[in-house]
């Protein structure tokens, strides 16, 4: 083999292992001191063995180290060429090739670590996820941070940070365009609390990796432990299979506990965006408890007199209304005028009523 490649595979060797330690740092320093060193020292051989001005000194050095080379300035006597071929030719332009060259490899394997995850991240006030899904990892991702980019809300633009060995090539393209990194690294080892910056996280979520195996619970009970006491001040939003484990895993210290639908990662967002808003979905989804009813009545008037009436009746929580085409307005103006078939209230367990009793409750009261 070729001695010459021999020494470079070496030499590469030597820096990738002196760039995981984090030495690159202090690497470059000591060769810049040492080359503005050599550049001060050639600068006053040339001011006091050839009587050149400091102007004309310092370009002279520059050009002679970057190998320019104009010819306007030289050295001309013999003590300043000597001078100019052992600070500069021997030293000067060694330092600095090695610099340049340590520079551009530690940029190059600082693009690589990165992309695949094996960065250590100094962050703050950023999302953190914990684990991903089994499937369909990446557009899970992609819809819930997306549903995060586009609310109103300051949480919703915080940086994004993922941990999980489901990427071992990194994270796709369509992730980092939305300010998400990577960092590959199983949750449950030490080292991944550190290169995520856990301990500064505003928000840490910590997911479920099979949504249908209650050992996740068991899991996320110890994951959720060791995240609160690494950050007794974060959010802390945790997935349960089971609903007899969310008092479980709030007693180790999560925040928000909610179930892991797959399809829906708008709960998990709302959650993030406006906590305890999970809660009011969920009454949405089941029936247990609070109940999303429809009632198939005929009203009109504006939708304050009508939402109003429906809470002095003590039907409900009104959250929308069919119009006569059938279409569903959730969140209308108060001023709006409506003409509804139909209302959508949100009615605590044992309040149901008939459909012919809410229309008598609503007749002849609403404003037309």
């Amino acid at each position: 083999m070729n001695p010459m490649f021999l020494f470079a595979s070496k030499r590469r060797t030597r820096l990738l292992k002196s760039l995981s330690n984090n030495s690159v740092k202090a690497q470059l320093l000591r060769l810049i001191a040492l080359l503005a060193g050599l550049l001060v020292l050639h600068a006053a051989a040339m001011v006091h063995l050839e009587g050149l001005s400091w102007g004309d000194a310092i370009w002279l050095t520059l050009t002679t180290v970057t190998t320019v080379g104009y010819g306007d300035l030289a050295a001309a006597t013999h003590m300043g060429r000597a001078a100019s071929v052992i600070l500069m030719y021997g030293a000067g332009i060694a330092v600095l090739a090695q610099a340049a060259a340590l520079y551009f490899e530690y940029r190059q394997d600082k693009r690589e670590r990165i992309l695949n995850g094996n960065w250590s991240w100094d962050m703050e006030d950023h999302i953190v996820f914990l684990n991903c899904p089994k499937e369909n990892a990446a557009r899970y991702f992609y819809q819930s941070i997306l549903q995060l980019r586009q609310s109103a809300q300051g949480v919703g633009k915080k940086p994004v940070l993922i941990v999980s060995p489901a990427f071992p090539g990194g994270i796709p393209d369509k992730l980092r365009a939305q300010d998400v990194v990577h960092v590959n690294q199983v949750v449950t080892d030490q080292q991944a609390f550190v290169d995520s910056s856990l301990d500064k996280a505003s928000v840490i979520v910590v997911l479920c990796v099979d949504s249908n195996d209650l050992l996740s619970d068991s899991l996320n009970f110890d994951i959720v432990s060791r995240v609160r006491e690494a950050n007794p001040k974060a959010l802390i939003i945790a997935e349960a299979v089971s609903d007899e484990n969310r008092a479980r895993l709030q007693k180790a210290g999560a925040d928000h506990v909610v179930r892991p639908i797959r399809s829906y990662p708008e709960l998990l967002v709302r959650t993030i965006l406006a906590p305890g808003a999970e809660q009011i979905i969920e009454d949405l989804f089941d029936s247990h408890g609070e109940e999303c009813i429809k009632y198939n009545v005929s009203v009109s008037g504006t939708w304050a007199d009508i939402a109003k009436k429906i809470i002095d009746e003590d039907i409900g929580m009104p959250l929308a209304y069919a119009n006569q085409n059938g279409a569903v307005i959730s969140n209308a103006h108060p001023s709006c005028e409506v003409s509804a078939q139909a209302v959508y209230v949100l009615v605590r367990e044992g309040n149901t009523k008939p459909d012919e009793d809410v229309q008598r409750l609503l007749n002849g009261v609403v404003k037309n």
